[in-house]
């Protein structure tokens, strides 16, 4: 497949991200402002957490499942194995949040999000097998149902969410609690779309998977989720540090986490996920050329050379335009609160590039089926960035940049580590080559 194979796939999952995210940044407005600071920092407080349960459930499938199919496995039995495993998965951990959900809450420094994690617990089961369904079309290189699926995702939640915020405007508490019920019901209705589209009540009882079967997604995409596992736990471990490390000296804490989570994170996210588009896409290219015996290096070097370019110019616009867009986008906010705002994009702009390129480059390195590469720069990498959270985060000249700060140096560490790996094997290719056709390596 050409780049133009690339190109177009990632094409068609940005055009579906950056609506998604327009229309998360719609419903995330007022969204913002019907909750208030308190209310947002409620809200956000669950997904951490949810985003590392969904990890060990369900992240690694969709990118693990098109590898498989795009490397030749027959695709139906693929889909139906790995719906075992992860459904599986993703029932028990879905019954963990409800269950703990009170004293988890309790633990991150607020008891009062303990029914928001119930509310959201059903979730985890429901984009477990969501994900698969993604995986199964990516693996044909196919992205439309994936953006649809994530338009449909969004805008569900937006609808649902706002409604019900604004029936109950004015209970921090409350509010929180049904706009998180509402993400719960937009992934049961995208569920749904992806039942119908895949006629998947008659795939699943057509198609037989014996024990053998399960291999190929314990060998691949089981390793492919540990790697995407290591920065959603991380990003879990900095949302019990900064509420109960900025308590020590601010009492407003749970107010600039929220300001960090709901409204820095969601302006920064859109860019990111255009980038992220090219990882999504380049993993069947890869894995396919990688199969064939193609020059799969290359498509390495073009995936993270574009990831490169787009991310340096979408950084620079967050940086310019942060002050316009703030006051556009959160009007309601306080002056001081839109000011946090503001320095806190200005500071995240660099960790558009660092994490995009992180993004990029673990897809590359898991498209060449080095799982062990990605998952050892990640554990160095978010090490780092705990140890760097606690020092700082501890500091009251940084405060809540103590979290951004260790977020743009983490990513920087991985994206080097797997470039290097990346860098490492074609000179090794090079070498092999050479000697198997009578060059000498000089230098």
């Amino acid at each position: 497949m050409k780049n133009k194979g690339i190109i177009k796939g990632a094409i068609l999952l940005s055009l579906g991200g950056i609506i998604t995210k327009l229309l998360g940044a719609v419903y995330r407005i007022p969204l913002t402002n019907l909750l208030g600071a308190e209310g947002i920092g409620l809200y956000q407080m669950v997904f951490p957490l949810y985003s590392a349960l969904l990890t060990f459930s369900s992240t690694g499938a969709p990118g693990g499942i098109s590898k498989l199919i795009a490397e030749g496995n027959n695709a139906k039995i693929t889909l139906k194995s790995s719906l075992k495993v992860f459904a599986s998965i993703g029932l028990a951990l879905s019954l963990f949040m409800a269950v703990f959900s009170n004293q988890i809450a309790t633990l991150q420094g607020n008891a009062s999000a303990g029914v928001c994690y119930s509310l959201l617990s059903p979730s985890v089961f429901l984009v477990s097998v969501i994900s698969c369904f993604r995986g199964y079309y990516q693996g044909f290189s196919d992205m439309k149902p994936t953006a649809v699926s994530q338009i449909c995702e969004q805008g569900v939640k937006l609808t649902v969410g706002l409604l019900l915020c604004f029936a109950f405007r004015g209970n921090a508490v409350l509010s929180a609690s049904l706009a998180v019920l509402a993400v719960t019901i937009s992934e049961g209705i995208t569920l749904i779309y992806f039942m119908v589209k895949a006629k998947a009540v008659r795939l699943l009882l057509d198609v037989k998977v014996q024990t053998s079967d399960l291999r190929p997604i314990f060998k691949t995409v089981i390793p492919m989720m540990a790697v995407t596992l290591i920065i959603p736990i991380v990003r879990t471990v900095d949302s019990f540090l900064i509420i109960n490390l900025l308590k020590t000296y601010l009492s407003n804490a749970t107010e600039l986490y929220g300001l960090l989570t709901g409204a820095v994170e969601s302006l920064i996210s859109m860019p990111i996920s255009v980038c992220y588009a090219l990882a999504i896409t380049s993993i069947p290219v890869i894995s396919r050329l990688k199969k064939k015996g193609g020059d799969y290096l290359s498509k390495c070097y073009n995936s993270i050379l574009l990831t490169f370019l787009l991310s340096m110019a979408f950084g620079a616009i967050v940086y310019l335009f942060s002050p316009f867009a703030v006051d556009v986008l959160y009007g309601g906010l306080s002056e001081q609160n839109k000011w946090a705002i503001v320095d806190m994009l200005k500071v995240s702009s660099i960790s558009v590039v660092t994490l995009s390129l992180m993004q990029t480059t673990v897809a590359c390195v898991n498209s060449l089926g080095k799982f062990k590469v990605t998952v050892t720069s990640g554990v160095i990498a978010g090490a780092i960035k705990i140890v760097l959270s606690v020092i700082l985060l501890k500091n009251p000249k940084i405060n809540i940049f103590g979290a951004i700060y260790s977020d743009i140096f983490c990513y920087f560490v991985a994206s080097f580590l797997n470039l290097s790996y990346i860098i490492y094997s074609d000179f090794k290719k090079r070498v092999y080559y050479a000697r198997n056709n009578g060059y000498r390596i000089r230098g």
